[in-house]
């Protein structure tokens, strides 16, 4: 894991009402081994079972969050250290927010809706909400990226047409 991954996880970890300083370490730890082991998520909820009052679904929201969250920087960094400097925006059709069923997050979920197709800046991200962002990376997004590779898909290499930068 690299750098941003690292500070990144760590600021998220942070941002959790429900963990405190002396818990801070061993979520930390668990995240890290959990992620490095390929998104082992039971890894980070065992973790975070330890914690007073932790429910086994807010573990669990917790868990694929911070997993989601790092994964989304790894795509970034890997398809920016092979070049690849555009990706298309892939919205999954299933609603972008925590809970499908509730109300809540109708306005990430139509950002995303509307982004589905197109083109972004791979080290930027896409602007969406009044923030940058990539795939996967807010709470409850289960979109993903295409890759544009030059010689694919009518992709000539160049910037592409209606990039929002």
């Amino acid at each position: 894991m690299t750098d941003a991954v690292l500070v990144d996880l760590k600021a998220n970890i942070r941002l959790l009402p429900e963990v405190d300083a002396d818990d801070f370490e061993a979520i930390y730890q668990a995240a890290l081994r959990a992620i490095s082991a390929g998104g082992a998520l039971h890894i980070i909820s065992a973790a975070l079972m330890g914690i007073d009052g932790m429910t086994k679904g807010r573990a669990a929201d917790i868990s694929q969050s911070l997993n989601l969250k790092a994964k989304a920087i790894m795509n970034a960094e890997q398809q920016t250290k092979l070049g690849i400097k555009y990706a298309t925006w892939c919205y999954s059709g299933t609603p972008c927010r925590l809970h499908p069923k509730l109300p809540s997050g109708e306005e990430q979920d139509a950002a995303h809706k509307a982004a589905d197709g197109k083109p972004y800046l791979i080290s930027r991200g896409m602007f969406l909400n009044s923030e940058w962002t990539w795939p996967g990376r807010q709470d409850g997004c289960k979109c993903i990226s295409k890759s544009m590779i030059p010689g694919l898909d009518g992709y000539d290499g160049g910037k592409p047409k209606g990039l929002v930068e």
